[in-house]
Order: structure tokens, then sequence, then C-alpha cells
């Protein structure tokens, strides 16, 4: 019979498991020792880990990824490209103070900051949310209002053009491709037409004229071509984590030093 098991969980007959270690606790004192400890934790708060999704939009090219062939490159190419971001640094730089002011909700008074995350206390758990709701809101209309939908395709076209432009300057001076497409007449049909294909950049044709356009198209397909989309796909992610029981058995969760204690002693990415 196969064995079934989540290694994030704790393990009460590890023997079960000799081809791989995992943490245990092998006593039922222990298990009720950490399993008292985790809802004293639990009635403290929780571990919050915070992220933004959706608003910071950029790719970059490697010629080696676009299998060209060799013949149609300069003798010396640049093989990685630089970053192309979707939005220039002055808005970049209006962003990140953004999301500086979502993680300013988090005070000395309400949170303990550890290295897993924001441990944020219960009773701040319904605050949080309304300011996240507020925070992803303001964001929506800096986007909307400041933007706007005529400057965000221009932004979108410039960073097709980049994407085209650098390929293009790593090109010997005859090749067969294919590198001028209207990207606000022809490009929406061949973005849906890839997606509802299914295709990938292993599966395009390496002698296809059209590789480098349809390369460049898989590329950007994370980066929405309108304003709408781009504003619907934003969020702010914060997950709430629990802790590994193993590390609950010996210790005694009485008050926020005790929780302070804990995180402390616990080993970098073993949470």
């Amino acid at each position: 019979m196969a064995k079934v098991f989540n290694p994030k969980q704790t393990v009460l007959f590890p023997e079960l498991f000799e081809d791989a270690f995992l943490p245990s606790i092998t006593t039922l004192p222990d298990f009720d020792q950490a399993l008292e400890n985790f809802v004293r934790l639990s009635d403290f708060g929780a571990l919050i880990d915070l992220n933004f999704h959706g608003i910071d939009k950029s790719y970059s090219l490697r010629l080696d990824e676009i299998q060209i062939p060799p013949k149609y490159l300069k003798t010396r190419t640049e093989n990685l490209s630089p970053v192309f971001n979707l939005f220039p640094a002055e808005i970049r730089n209006q962003i990140n103070r953004m999301k500086y002011d979502v993680r300013s909700f988090f005070t000395r008074a309400n949170h303990l900051k550890t290295p897993y995350g924001y441990f944020l206390f219960r009773k701040y758990f319904h605050k949080w949310d309304i300011h996240k709701k507020d925070k992803i809101e303001e964001l929506r209309e800096y986007f909307k209002n400041e933007i706007g939908e005529t400057a965000y395709e221009e932004y979108f076209r410039q960073l097709w053009h980049a994407g085209i432009d650098w390929v293009k300057s790593n090109l010997a001076e005859i090749h067969p491709y294919i590198l001028t497409v209207d990207p606000d007449k022809q490009l929406p049909g061949e973005r849906q037409n890839l997606k509802d294909s299914g295709t990938t950049i292993n599966q395009l044709g390496r002698n296809d004229r059209d590789l480098i356009v349809r390369f460049l198209i898989l590329k950007m397909m994370h980066i929405p071509q309108t304003l709408a989309e781009y504003t619907d796909g934003i969020s702010i992610l914060s997950m709430f984590k629990t802790i590994h029981l193993d590390y609950l058995k010996d210790v005694k969760i009485e008050s926020i030093e005790d929780i302070e204690q804990l995180f402390q002693s616990i080993p970098q990415n073993n949470l």
C-alpha cells in the first residue's frame, strides 16, 4: 500500500516512514501539550504572510530560450535581455509607496514582527481586513484615475516593442522572421488563440516565420493588455500560517513574550 503523508503535518507513527525524515510527536502527553499550546497561540493571534499579487509586471528574454538557429543571429550576441518593466520608474516608485502604506498598518501595538511574517493579535483581525480592502481599492483607483486606459495601453505597446527591438538587435541582417505586428489590432486575437490552444514555448515551431512574435506573446501572457484586466487582477494576499505542532511540545505559551521567544527559537525556513 502506498504511503501518503503531508510533511507539514505531525506524524504519530514515524516508524512507518523509514525512508523519510519527519518531525514527530511520539507520545500522547507530548501531543496534548503541543495541542494545548497551539490553542493558546491561536487565542493570542496568528501569523500572516503578506504578498501583493498582480501589481508588478515585467519580463526578460533569453536568446537560447527562443532557440533561433545560429545562422540567423549575429556572431556576437547578448544572451540575456534587461528586465522590461510595464511602468516607468516614477510609477513603480509610487506603487512601492502605496505598498509601504499597506504595511504601515502593522505597529508595535498590534503585532509581533517575526522572521516568518507578522504575528497579528486576534483583536485586530477585523481591522486588518478592512484596511486591506481599503488599500486594494486605493490601488485600483490610482491606476484608473492617475494613469487611465489610454496611458496604460501605451505602456503595454512600449513594452511589446522593447522586446521586439531587443531580439531584432541580435538578429543577423538576413533572417526569415516576421517582426511587425499591430499590438492593438492583431495582438489581442493572437493572445487569445495561444491561450485557448494551450500552446507552450517548447511547442513553438523553430523554423516558423512567426516564431519570435508567438514567443514574445507567450512571455508577456501574464501582463494584461487592458487597464480593466490589470486592475481586476490586483489583490493583497494575507494568508494565515500555522506552526508545526512539533515546535510546541516543549514550550509553554502563556504570554506575548513566550510567543516571541518561540519564533526566535525556530530555525529559519523550518516553519
